[in-house]
């Protein structure tokens, strides 16, 4: 009878913190973003002039849940329109946010990180200079860890 008891309490212990499909989430499943990435895109130059997306991420992790981060994008030849940003973001399954309401309300851009690189969405309503950046720039894509080394974190606008 005694080891019934001891073999339902353990049954239930277990119960109790598998989640519900069964898998248990570890700690090293949360992955530390610091480094620096770059944009993995195709460019192609020509008399000088670079064609195509180019650009980079450096992150720091602040915190457990909070990161130091600094985007830059570049549209390329014709225009070299740009973007980006230097922000503090809430760092919570290995993604973080970027909202303004200073350009566009509607901006979001979701960074999603992996232990390889980082793939980045952005949303607005305002597809011409949406999120503060330069005519028609975007930062979606994927960006390539290439150091996970912490970076200096300075405001390239500066």
């Amino acid at each position: 009878m005694h080891i019934t008891s001891n073999l339902n309490l353990l049954v239930l212990i277990l119960l109790i913190h598998l989640p519900v499909n069964g898998q248990v989430k570890s700690k090293s499943a949360i992955i530390d973003p610091t480094g620096s990435y770059k944009l993995n895109n195709k460019t192609v130059t020509k008399n000088g002039e670079t064609y195509g997306y180019f650009g980079h991420v450096e992150v720091k992790l602040l915190q457990y849940s909070k990161i130091a981060i600094n985007l830059y994008v570049c549209k390329g030849a014709t225009s070299y329109n740009s973007g980006g940003f230097l922000d503090t973001l809430t760092y919570q399954n290995n993604t973080a946010t970027y909202t303004t309401t200073e350009y566009d309300s509607t901006c979001r851009i979701i960074l999603t990180f992996k232990k390889t690189g980082i793939t980045i969405e952005q949303n607005q309503a305002n597809l011409n200079n949406g999120c503060g950046f330069g005519h028609g720039v975007f930062t979606d894509g994927y960006y390539r860890k290439i150091s996970s080394k912490v970076p200096v974190i300075t405001d390239e606008q500066d």
